[in-house]
């Protein structure tokens, strides 16, 4: 449905034109592509938003078989569920996005997310699909049996590719500042003593609670450099692709049809992919400017 309105610019300009008609929230549908994550739910989303507004459209194109499908109560339950559920599962992924994850954010996060899972699995069981509001506003209870497999299945691949994500045994590092005698970290003899050391420094425990995680670890380098660097080496490790991802549109940004001929970006990438703002000025006193002939 989406590809055929989307794909003739002459369909396209007709539904934005009947959108705006109609007083619509929105003037358009959004065209899925496997290369942004987040568009298979974006496009759900905004087909149930504006299902009324292209049944409409099929119909004076005459369409049938998209019209009876659209006009199918069973066939909208099953998309409010697909637009539930990938709204759930984006709103997991944008949130493990950032400079500031690590593998123990994501972690919480998944985890979180494989409870809950569990939890909407009995509850929909019982027949309550109130977590889909989309679905629950459909008022349709057949889907119901197709929700709970839905859900049993998605538990089991998570489970598949996150089989184990305890970090029980890095709530040291997380704060070193609480013993918890059940999960004992494994530390060497040198990297225990230094965190007995940080343990008991009350400046220190003042100075963790103003400064983020990733900057306490690094301050802790020069006195206590044992502990601090298998805190860094656990901290340093990607948990998505996000700064990939980061690099590919910067490097699309900069390598543009225009400067296609640049044999050496790093530089240009280093500048965009620092979290450090320019000093502007102080770089343009360094110049000096075109004088006019």
């Amino acid at each position: 449905m989406v590809n055929f309105i989307k794909s003739r610019p002459k369909q396209s300009r007709l539904f934005s034109s009947l959108c705006e008609e109609m007083g619509s929230a929105h003037e358009g549908l959004l065209l899925h592509t496997e290369v942004r994550w987040l568009s298979r739910g974006r496009v759900l989303s905004r087909v149930h938003e504006l299902r009324e507004e292209i049944l409409l459209f099929f119909a004076l194109e005459e369409k049938t078989e998209f019209c009876e499908l659209l006009a199918d109560e069973i066939w909208n339950a099953k998309l409010c569920y697909l637009a539930d559920i990938f709204e759930h599962l984006n709103k997991v992924n944008v949130s493990m996005q950032g400079r500031n994850e690590n593998m123990l954010t994501c972690t919480d996060k998944m985890q979180s997310m494989k409870e809950k899972i569990k939890v909407w699995k009995d509850r929909s069981s019982e027949g309550n699909i109130d977590m889909f509001q989309k679905t629950a506003a459909a008022n349709n209870t057949d889907i119901v049996p197709l929700i709970t497999d839905h859900l049993t299945s998605l538990e089991r691949s998570i489970e598949k590719y996150f089989p184990n994500i305890s970090t029980e045994s890095y709530d040291w590092l997380r704060n070193p500042f609480v013993l918890d005698p059940l999960h004992k970290p494994q530390l060497s003899t040198h990297e225990e003593e230094e965190l007995i050391d940080i343990r008991n420094d009350c400046t220190l425990r003042l100075q963790y609670m103003e400064m983020s995680l990733e900057s306490f670890w690094i301050e802790m380098e020069k006195q206590y450099p044992h502990i601090s660097k298998k805190a860094q080496k656990i901290l340093l490790q990607f948990s998505t692709s996000y700064l990939c991802e980061l690099g590919f549109s910067a490097l699309t940004n900069i390598k543009t049809k225009k400067r296609c001929n640049l044999l050496s970006v790093e530089e240009e990438m280093r500048a965009c992919m620092s979290a450090v703002p320019p000093n502007i000025e102080r770089i343009c006193k360094s110049r000096q400017a075109q004088v006019s002939h």
